[in-house]
């Protein structure tokens, strides 16, 4: 298909030098403040490999957390997959036992479209959580400390996938 081409700025439209510097400056602040990590390998269910692409943790008060979990068809033939609404991936928080402690399927409003993915042999496709506050994960019921966190999707059985810990803490 056609390249994407740079949009043309005209020399009136340019912001000033303070304001490029300014903006550089808090973007690299906000990257500074991020801790991003990818984890181990993915699974693979009918052909195609889900994998946590990325485990972001904001470093903000209190801390965010966003997932990227990418779809890779992995055999020799097209695939197709059908999630059953428009929450394609969702983010559990567990404490110390095996259940778990909070679950973003159970707090969140979904569209009640289903989503089908197409992928070529060889395709990737990525769908994000977004970012969560841990004021939502912990709400008024959950001690603040350490939890693991996973991403699960649900294309006919549940993929759940470690995604990472993160030090969950509220005022």
């Amino acid at each position: 298909m056609g390249q994407k081409r740079e949009p043309r700025v005209s020399c009136w439209m340019k912001p000033p030098s303070w304001l490029a510097v300014c903006g550089t400056l808090l973007s690299t602040a906000g990257f500074a403040a991020c801790q991003t990590s990818t984890t181990g390998p993915g699974r693979l269910v009918g052909g195609l490999t889900y994998s946590v692409a990325s485990f972001v943790v904001a470093e903000s008060f209190p801390v965010q957390i966003g997932i990227t979990v990418q779809i890779e068809n992995t055999s020799a033939t097209s695939r197709s997959v059908t999630f059953p609404d428009g929450c394609v991936v969702l983010m559990r928080a567990y404490g110390e036992g095996t259940e778990p402690a909070w679950d973003m399927g159970s707090a969140v409003g979904c569209t009640m479209a289903l989503v089908q993915v197409d992928l070529a042999p060889g395709e990737i496709e990525e769908f994000q959580t977004g970012l969560v506050s841990a004021q939502t994960i912990l709400g008024e019921d959950l001690p603040n400390g350490d939890y693991r966190i996973t991403v699960y999707l649900r294309p006919g059985e549940i993929v759940e996938l470690e995604a990472g810990t993160a030090d969950l803490a509220v005022p």
